[in-house]
């Protein structure tokens, strides 16, 4: 009579894997990334909106595709913690726009911003294009943003296993790391530098990633509507 053969626990579920663990918060991020740093070889400067939408559609698609990294904005902040992310927002914004100039420019992961300035197009075009440019600057941008960056990156940082790390814990370095990591994704690097730590430090005040998501979209609102009001394409 044969003895059964022993079998241990199946432990799949535990160990990482690049596409259920990793990739649907990297791959928003990344997407964005590279189709920006593709409108630098555009034919003319002319096709960058039709260029911007498409960037729009496909990372929206795979936001869809990856919405299972949503839950991490549960629970909702509280009406506090929503006005500390509004007011740090401003002040966020408020970094970015007074430290212009001040601080020498630097290579950046996502290439030469391309500073489009809407005006070269007629009335209805400019306005459209403004549009699709709010819904990417304020809608989709905070949310794979600070997924990839406050939920996922801060935690990877702490344990590789970045699942088992509560959402809200923030350490020195993770906090540095993400932060360096944050300004070289941004040509305003300084500015970029300090949102990095500000937000790190709303991260870890409210426990809540959503928390920075509202700080980020009242930022990048802000930012918009300065561009729009000024002429200041530079930022976008």
């Amino acid at each position: 009579m044969s003895s059964p053969v022993a079998t241990s626990p199946d432990t799949s579920d535990a160990l990482p894997t690049v596409t259920r663990d990793f990739l649907p918060y990297v791959a928003p991020m990344f997407a964005y990334i590279a189709l920006s740093s593709l409108e630098g070889y555009l034919p003319s400067p002319g096709w960058y909106p039709a260029a911007y939408a498409a960037k729009a559609v496909v990372v929206a698609a795979i936001m869809w595709h990856y919405r299972s990294t949503w839950q991490d904005l549960r629970p909702r902040p509280g009406i506090l913690d929503l006005i500390l992310a509004a007011a740090t927002g401003l002040v966020v914004i408020a970094l970015w726009i007074g430290l212009d100039g001040l601080y020498p420019d630097l290579p950046f992961m996502g290439g030469a911003r391309q500073a489009f300035d809407p005006n070269v197009l007629g009335p209805g075009g400019k306005w459209a294009f403004i549009a699709v440019r709010m819904v990417g600057l304020v809608l989709l941008v905070p949310v794979f943003e600070e997924l990839f960056w406050r939920s996922f990156l801060n935690r990877f940082v702490i344990d590789q296993e970045f699942w088992k790390v509560p959402i809200g814990r923030v350490t020195w370095l993770s906090a540095g790391v993400v932060s360096v990591l944050f300004a070289l994704a941004h040509p305003e690097w300084l500015p970029a530098l300090l949102t990095g730590l500000i937000w790190a430090g709303l991260l870890w005040y409210t426990k809540s990633v959503s928390a920075c998501v509202v700080s980020h979209v009242v930022a990048n609102l802000a930012l918009g509507v300065y561009v729009i009001a000024t002429g200041h394409w530079k930022f976008w």
